[in-house]
């Protein structure tokens, strides 16, 4: 990590917590299933992946639907895998590559979060990790109107670091984030490049 060098006009760093500083979607995918047979619909990992990045009432809302059961309340199931991913907190695990990044930046240039996650879950996941000790500003779903793949989530961290959206690196792992930052006029690194995937593990 010590070879990691930033381009000369990059002066904050914007991370995504889910699957980019926490190894969190295998637990995310869990709670998911859980719901999912609890309540008797389907909940395809490949689903599951091109949702990443979207705030959790928006991807049932979504898949219930696609499979024709917007009879079943989406604040109901939302809430319940939330509960079930709370559970799953102690089982979380940084993600060094990003983590590495965090520690070497951190007192040298700001930095922030930006997650689609609620403040109840991204709490809990960056007190996991220690994240909290390098950053202190988090923006998370409560905190914008339009989440991933608009851009107001990673604006909103620019805004709060007193930089200019042209001056941000932001560090994704999902395509909704890619977009998000694009929209933005942000830089971003694809992390997933750099450590082992989180989607080929056995997460059933």
């Amino acid at each position: 990590m010590n070879s990691f060098i930033l381009p000369d006009h990059i002066k904050g760093l914007i991370f995504d917590i889910d699957g980019t500083l926490a190894d969190t979607m295998p637990a995310h995918y869990r709670a998911s299933l859980r719901v999912a047979r609890q309540f008797g619909f389907e909940f395809p990992l490949e689903f599951f992946i091109k949702m990443a990045g979207i705030p959790t009432t928006d991807v049932f809302k979504e898949l219930l639907n696609l499979q024709h059961k917007s009879h079943i309340s989406t604040e109901e199931v939302s809430a319940l895998k939330e509960k079930y991913y709370l559970e799953e907190i102690p089982t979380i695990q940084p993600i060094s590559y990003t983590m590495d990044i965090v520690k070497k930046y951190a007192g040298v240039l700001p930095m922030s979060m930006g997650t689609g996650g609620t403040l109840e879950i991204a709490l809990p996941n960056i007190k996991q990790i220690k994240a909290d000790t390098y950053i202190d500003i988090l923006v998370s779903a409560e905190d914008v109107k339009k989440h991933k793949p608009f851009p107001d989530t990673f604006l909103e961290c620019a805004r709060r670091m007193n930089i200019a959206p042209g001056n941000c690196l932001v560090f994704e792992d999902a395509l909704q984030g890619f977009k998000a930052a694009q929209a933005g006029g942000m830089d971003y690194i694809d992390v997933t490049k750099f450590h082992t995937s989180v989607y080929t593990y056995d997460i059933i």
